[in-house]
């Protein structure tokens, strides 16, 4: 008779590795989702009666309002220790971590080694696996290296990047908790799950570099340095790149000893090598929020008719000509040229498939926008242009209108000119240029749509901002980021903080 072992935390990362592995061992399996909670008063006994074993999973690396670390590695240890009592299950799997120690200053690895406490002041048949950082299909560690890796050829490590590691595939971290079912003297014993090899952080940023076949440059940086950006992503990012928690990891190491398991357990843990993650890194780019490949990349498929891209830029050109030659509310009549175009610009597929709001798009377009009101401001400072006539002219345009019409006016002026120029020239430009030349060119017919302006600041600023929308475009393959970017810009120089 196949035994039902239920796993606490199974539609995780680390649960989607592991209940497979269950069912190829033979096991039924009972998948359970933390969020499903064991209240001792009240336990979830259903969830758990007819079962042999638990595998309990989980944990978390960011707080998120009752989700604190204490909760979810300490309280709902406790918790689940007491359902599985009254349940009548005797057999613990319970997955820590090798940092694990009594170190309150360090809540993430304070909390839990107070779990393992828990469990060892059980009473029940316990195993405790500590893994190192876990990588594999679908994890975070490998996912945030090749995006940061992606980002910049210049990546910033924590302090000297000298903190060992010994990252351990997945897959072993799986079979090791079907091995310590399996194994009866792994009863009341603790085993650290870890590769095969002592690297050096730096060691082990190099090598997925490798794997994504780009060169990086590692900078030792300071750890103080890189507590405040983790911050700002704990608060801004879903999936944050870097946590405090991971911060603290890095900082100290995360190895172990693996003999243990591979003499008990039967554990033989994968190399971390390139030729080994190559596989992986190519899935985490495949569903990536970015891709910064803009030199490597291969060109876009065409989607994108070139009747409609060149019909619609020579409309939108002629209208905005007449605008600006000939009409006294520029302000309004801009926003009733590009809305006409980008209306049509909607009908293309291309188009309209790329407006899909995420949280991760609307911050990176935040971020853009002021990375480049910041600059703006300085090379209008540094020339001494506050008070000239091309700036002053820019400024003109608002008129007597109120700031709510022209707040209002401006985001949907902004909107239209993206899906114009980005979403449809920029594409078009890219599927038969490149990325790179496709970003150029179409920057180039932006600025010359509004050469009738005559304003050599205003030429000049939708040359260069053209090449930064393009880029962010092309970076999400989305209309939101370059769109919030746009906005940003605008909000800022023209209402907030004038660059007049």
């Amino acid at each position: 008779m196949r035994e039902c072992v239920a796993v606490v935390g199974g539609t995780g990362f680390l649960g989607r590795h592991v209940a497979p592995a269950l069912v190829a061992a033979g096991h039924d399996i009972r998948v359970l989702s933390r969020r499903i909670g064991f209240d001792a008063r009240r336990p979830n006994l259903p969830s758990l009666r007819g079962c042999s074993a638990v595998v309990n999973l989980v944990g978390i690396k960011l707080e998120e309002g009752e989700q604190t670390f204490r909760a979810v590695h300490v309280d709902a240890v406790d918790r689940l220790v007491e359902a599985m009592k009254l349940a009548g299950v005797r057999r613990l799997v319970h997955v820590s971590v090798v940092a694990a120690r009594e170190a309150p200053g360090l809540p993430y690895q304070h909390t839990k080694w107070q779990g393992e406490e828990v469990v060892r002041g059980s009473g029940l048949e316990w195993t405790i696996l500590r893994p190192g950082v876990i990588y594999g299909a679908g994890d975070d560690m490998l996912a945030h290296l090749t995006l940061m890796i992606r980002a910049s050829p210049v990546f910033p490590i924590v302090n000297d990047g000298s903190a060992p590691m010994m990252p351990v595939d997945a897959r072993d971290v799986a079979a090791a908790v079907v091995g310590a079912l399996r194994v009866q003297a792994s009863v009341g014993r603790v085993y650290e799950v870890v590769g095969p090899d002592r690297l050096t952080l730096r060691e082990v940023v190099s090598r997925v570099a490798e794997a994504n076949g780009l060169p990086v440059r590692i900078w030792s940086t300071p750890v103080a340095l890189m507590r405040l950006p983790g911050r700002v992503m704990e608060a801004v990012m879903d999936q944050p790149l870097s946590t405090r928690a991971q911060l603290s990891l890095l900082v100290e190491g995360l190895a172990g000893d693996s003999e243990p398991a591979r003499r008990d357990l039967g554990v033989q843990p994968a190399p971390f090598t390139p030729d080994r993650l190559r596989p992986i890194v190519e899935g985490i780019m495949r569903r990536a929020p970015v891709d910064l490949r803009l030199l490597s990349a291969p060109q876009p498929r065409r989607e994108t008719s070139a009747a409609a891209a060149w019909g619609l830029w020579a409309f939108a050109t002629a209208a905005l000509s007449v605008v600006l030659l000939g009409v006294r509310d520029v302000w309004t009549g801009l926003l009733l040229a590009t809305s006409a175009a980008a209306a049509g610009a909607l009908f293309v597929r291309s188009v309209r498939s790329r407006i899909r709001p995420s949280l991760f798009r609307v911050a990176a377009g935040l971020a853009a926008g002021a990375a480049l009101y910041l600059p703006a401001r300085l090379f209008i400072r540094l020339l001494g242009l506050g008070g000239s006539a091309p700036l002053r002219a820019l400024y003109a345009w608002r008129g007597d209108h109120g700031l709510p019409y022209l707040l209002a006016t401006m985001l949907m002026t902004v909107a239209a000119e993206e899906v114009l120029f980005r979403g449809l020239v920029t594409r078009f430009a890219m599927e038969r240029l490149g990325r790179v030349g496709g970003i150029a060119a179409a920057a180039a017919l932006y600025a010359l749509a509004l050469v009738a302006a005559g304003n050599p600041l205003l030429l000049a600023a939708a040359l260069l901002c053209g090449v930064l929308w393009g880029w962010l475009y092309a970076a999400t393959d989305d209309l939101v980021a370059p769109i919030v970017c746009h906005v940003a810009f605008d909000v800022l120089a023209m209402f907030v903080a004038p660059l007049a």
